[in-house]
């Protein structure tokens, strides 16, 4: 039998975990407290202009995922099985090499097309690059990197270093090189809630650029939203509750969203994607455990 609901049945209560050192630049801490006020993303009206840009002269959108595997050990989650669960096992983890994890997934859709797989050091195991153009000409290319599973919390640094404009990367392809982390239009995190277990800094934008967030872990709206306006980042695709942070739900998404859809319309996608693996939870429920803009 399948393990699904139990997949990401998050235990809310705090559990310590080790501070993990940070050395990217740090906040400028000179910015008045109306700029810092300034930095929350009313909406995506100035985000959309810019896709719609970058899409009218042929530049491809550039999505960066960020996915700390799957792990019994240090992460607060009801256990899965000891393979599923290895924080340290590519080839078996739920969150990457297993049916519904990250790479396998999209390795297995024959209209998304495997780039580069590359192995990186500590905290980043691996990355594996896809590429896809849209019906509408729309090209994609997205980057998943594969955290360690005991490296939660500087999944979550890197993450919203991003966001906020902090951290810079690279990947080439075809002898091209593309921007990703703060380079990126859409940044991804899919997994386990870290900040359930924890806490991390907030991080302040430094370039005053509003990007577009996804959060696929349990409760993420409740527990992201705080980071997110501070750090430039709008939320996009949030959840309201417990859910298994499977690749189908990106995937449902990302694809909407590059189809410049409107923010429900992306919400729905990521809902009938649930749906369809969860018909238990009905379509209205499964709809309700995702959320576009900012709680009140």
């Amino acid at each position: 039998m399948r393990v699904l609901f139990f997949i990401c049945v998050c235990i809310i209560t705090a559990v310590s975990a080790k501070s993990l050192a940070y050395s990217k630049t740090p906040v400028n801490s000179s910015r008045t407290q109306a700029q810092e006020k300034s930095l929350l993303v009313q909406n995506r009206d100035s985000i959309r202009v810019l896709l719609k840009t970058k899409i009218q002269r042929k530049e491809p959108l550039v999505v960066h995922v960020f996915v700390p595997l799957c792990d019994n050990e240090n992460q607060g989650i009801v256990p899965v099985n000891k393979q599923l669960g290895d924080g340290m096992n590519l080839q078996t983890n739920l969150y990457w090499g297993a049916g519904y994890g990250f790479r396998s997934y999209f390795k297995l859709k024959t209209d998304w097309k495997l780039q580069t797989k590359d192995s990186l050091q500590d905290p980043v195991l691996e990355r594996v690059c896809f590429s896809k153009t849209m019906h509408n000409g729309t090209k994609l290319v997205m980057v998943g990197d594969a955290y360690r599973g005991d490296r939660m919390k500087q999944s979550l640094h890197h993450y919203f270093a991003s966001l906020a404009g902090q951290r810079r990367d690279s990947i080439s392809i075809g002898g091209k090189t593309l921007q990703i982390a703060s380079g990126a239009d859409l940044l991804v995190f899919s997994g386990h809630d870290g900040l359930m277990d924890d806490t991390v800094k907030v991080y302040k934008s430094i370039d005053g650029k509003p990007r577009d967030a996804m959060i696929i872990a349990c409760y993420s709206g409740r527990f992201f939203q705080k980071h997110l306006k501070h750090c430039g980042g709008y939320p996009l695709i949030t959840t309201t509750g417990l859910l298994a942070p499977e690749a189908y739900v990106m995937h449902a998404a990302i694809e909407a969203w590059a189809l410049q859809k409107s923010d429900t319309e992306i919400r729905y996608a990521a809902g009938d994607a649930y749906f369809s693996k969860h018909p238990k939870s009905g379509q209205g429920g499964s709809r309700g455990l995702f959320r576009t803009g900012w709680w009140e």
